[in-house]
């Protein structure tokens, strides 16, 4: 095999060994147990609410718009929105340290976060 080669397959090993690291990290931060929902808006936080703790409750966000939004079964969800593309009502349920749910057009957010 000459150098060439040989090299391509120590690069190829480098890049495949340091995506499983990156990969390993992403996986451990999302194991973090969710404790509570930290409710912005327009960058504030506005409520930090219990995910062991089922409730419903709508939240004004930014020029009058609101957001309804859910936590159930440690979940947390928009159900309903003022804004017009109700994006933040099709990002799902969240549940992981990592994820967030977004409104723009009502500086509206929603953020789990872990111990």
């Amino acid at each position: 095999m000459d150098k060439k080669k040989k090299r391509d397959l120590i690069l190829i090993g480098v890049i495949l060994a340091a995506a499983a690291v990156f990969s390993a990290g992403s996986y451990i931060l999302k194991l973090k147990p969710a404790v509570y929902a930290e409710v912005s808006v327009d960058g504030k936080v506005v409520e930090t609410l219990d995910l062991n703790v089922d409730q419903e409750l709508t939240i004004e966000g930014y020029n009058g718009g609101t957001n309804h939004l859910v936590i159930k079964n440690k979940e947390a969800y928009v159900t309903e929105a003022s804004c017009p593309d109700k994006v933040c009502i099709h990002q799902g349920k969240i549940h992981n340290s990592t994820e967030m749910i977004v409104c723009l057009p009502n500086r509206f957010s929603v953020r789990i976060v872990g111990n």
